[in-house]
Order: C-alpha cells, then structure tokens, then sequence
C-alpha cells in the first residue's frame, strides 16, 4: 500500500505479519495525549507475541481536535489536497481516491464492496494524509508504511461501518519495539499490536502520532501480498 494513523494510512494487515517474540529493547511511551496532560508512566512489556489488533466496538465518531502542530513527525512526508474536489476509480482490485490527477490514497477492495466509499469519506474529512516509512526497503515494505491524516475540515463525513474498523489502546501504555535481526520494530499496547515500522526513528514518529489518540482503524482487505489498506486514529 501507499497507506498506513493518524494512521492511519498503519497496517491491522501490517499488525499481523509474524515477527520475532523475543524483542531486544523498548522505547516506552513519552509523549504527551491530545488533552495536553503527561501520561502515567508504565512499565513497558517486553516479550509480547504478534497478532491482529483485537476488534473492540466503538461508537461512531468523528475527526479529534487537531493536536499542535510541535506534537507531529518532523520532517513530514504529506500530500496536500482539497477535500471538496475528490474522486474515486476503480481497477484491478484498488480503489484510488484522487483531486484531480493527484493521488491522495488506495486502498484494496472488491468491486461491489464499500471500501471505495469508505477511503473518499475519510479522506473528505482531512486535508492531509501523511506517511511514515514510505522509502523503506523492507522485503514487504507496504507492512511498514504507516499512515495518519491532518487538518480537519469543518465538514464530517461518516465513514460506512466504521464500527468494524478500529479498535482501542491504552495511549498512555505505548511502548516501541526492536524485534532485531532486521526485523524492524512494532508498537503496541501490551499485547495489542498497532503497527510495523522499518526503523526507529519511523517508529517513534508512529509512537508520538498514536500517543495523541486512542483508537487505530483500518480499511481495505488485505492479502499475503498485497497490503493495500488505509489506516487514521481517532
């Protein structure tokens, strides 16, 4: 995927590949939530097995307050459009949503399913999707890209069974994980795994992101070896 949230763009595709249990080091949650308050301090677990995040249901809600521009990943890697002019086209399994001929996300999905529709509600409700990890160079490098979305529009679109799509964490249990052996690394709440990122520095900007929110949603299907999905937080 060109994917992965605020993150959403990632992803729970990038949360179930198999990683390595035994990891070599944590870097525990140190970033401040969206109300502005520090986190608690926990001590981070530091053998966890892998898994899909566990499906918890969710009210349907929209957009958070946006936080303060200091509390995002610098330099940012984002693509900036006009929620006004979207579009979506179908072909060969990927739904893509554009402004104009600029491609603002993809997502995987059946021709007659709801993710097309899904993709363009969300993506009207911003007017940034941004990435982490899109130049890394992992075998499966779409497990590593990671996605959120900025600049709320004053407009909310509801997203289509957006129930079955997110899960929660525990903001203030984050912690960040090296699975070694150039496994990259995984950031989880406990035993819940948000996401995959190719290296720290990928890592820690998905911590500072998902620090803000408490809740990961994904859209798109997702395949062994395509993994075109969409993540953002709320």
């Amino acid at each position: 995927m060109i994917v992965p949230l605020v993150l959403v763009g990632l992803t729970a595709g990038g949360c179930a590949k198999k990683a390595d249990p035994g990891a070599r080091g944590t870097i525990g949650h140190a970033s401040p939530t969206a109300s502005g308050k520090p986190p608690s301090t926990k001590t981070p677990i530091t053998k966890s097995p892998t898994g899909t995040p566990t499906k918890t249901p969710t009210a349907s809600a929209t957009p958070s307050s946006t936080p303060p521009a200091t509390h995002w990943p610098s330099p940012e890697d984002c693509v900036s459009y006009d929620p006004t002019h979207l579009t979506t086209h179908y072909e060969a399994g990927i739904f893509v949503v554009l402004d104009g001929t600029k491609e603002v996300a993809r997502l995987q999905g059946e021709p007659a399913g709801h993710a097309g529709v899904q993709a363009l509600a969300l993506a009207k409700n911003y007017r940034k999707h941004c990435f982490l990890g899109r130049a890394n160079t992992q075998p499966d490098s779409g497990q590593f890209i990671f996605d959120y979305w900025r600049s709320p529009t004053a407009t909310k679109t509801p997203i289509p069974d957006e129930y079955d799509a997110c899960s929660s964490y525990d903001p203030t249990n984050l912690t960040l994980e090296d699975l070694g052996s150039g496994g990259g690394w995984r950031l989880k709440d406990h035993d819940h795994v948000l996401h995959l990122f190719a290296s720290g520095s990928d890592g820690s900007g998905g911590l500072l992101v998902a620090s803000m929110y408490h809740q990961i949603c994904f859209l798109g299907v997702t395949t062994d070896s395509d993994l075109d999905q969409l993540s953002y937080f709320r």
